[in-house]
């Protein structure tokens, strides 16, 4: 029985290790739309200037590129190495009117190590009557209601102002937009936040595309999502409000 328990004891405690994956972003260095195949398969349908994957295998891959420009369309392909664990973020550059691109590593951030989070433990009944002589306080319905929003609602570790301040500090010190979304995205890692706050946040990226892609990332964590539009006016293009009113209509 006991050489039966060792082997399962150590696949539970490498379970994290082998759960995390990496990611790889793609950032148009001039603001360029590009689509992305990797491995041969497409990325993105819709040419953008920023492309995020999420959960991609540690390894060689081949990436092919379609860069639009005023010059016209520079295709590429390349192959990359992505480290196990890591962030590994990309330059897309474009070589003036000679149709030729090509992508450069620009950082390989280390990713937190996955942690499976313990499920809460349910609440037990009081089935104690107080009263005026059972010598303890009469229960507060009112504390019930804030133990349940702080462990069970949308509002668990609100992100303080003094948090939110260094969050901001630290992503306008990058100059890559992916970075900042990296630092933005860590910031609200097992917290929550409010839609003003979350709007001072998306104000730090220079793309819309960018500020799309966190906004829908952030809606999970948003504390009062019955005022999720008030981040809505950041956005130029009327296709990127409805895309956000289309996905937090499906969240809900």
């Amino acid at each position: 029985m006991r050489k039966l328990l060792l082997p399962f004891l150590f696949v539970l405690l490498a379970l994290p290790v082998w759960a995390q994956s990496s990611i790889l972003t793609f950032t148009a260095e001039r603001g360029e739309l590009f689509q992305v195949e990797i491995d041969g398969r497409l990325a993105n349908r819709a040419a953008t200037n920023y492309v995020r994957l999420n959960h991609v295998r540690p390894g060689e891959h081949y990436v092919e590129l379609r860069v639009r420009s005023r010059h016209g369309m520079y295709k590429m392909g390349q192959r990359v190495f992505v480290p196990h664990g890591v962030e590994a973020n990309y330059g897309v550059r474009t070589l003036g009117r000679s149709g030729k691109a090509y992508l450069k590593l620009l950082s390989e951030i280390p990713l937190a190590p996955v942690v499976v989070p313990r499920p809460p433990l349910p609440p037990y009944p009081d089935h104690h009557r107080h009263d005026d002589h059972c010598g303890h306080d009469r229960y507060d319905d009112r504390y019930d209601d804030r133990y349940r929003d702080d462990y069970y609602g949308n509002c668990r570790n609100l992100l303080s102002g003094r948090e939110l301040d260094r969050a901001i500090e630290a992503i306008r010190r990058r100059d890559f937009e992916s970075s900042k979304l990296s630092i933005a995205r860590e910031a609200l890692r097992g917290n929550s936040i409010m839609a003003d706050d979350l709007k001072r946040l998306l104000r730090q990226f220079d793309h819309e595309s960018t500020r799309v892609e966190f906004a829908k990332y952030a809606y999970d964590n948003l504390c009062d999502r019955e005022h999720f539009y008030y981040i809505f006016d950041l956005f130029r293009f009327d296709s990127s409000v409805r895309e956000l009113e289309e996905y937090a209509r499906r969240r809900r």
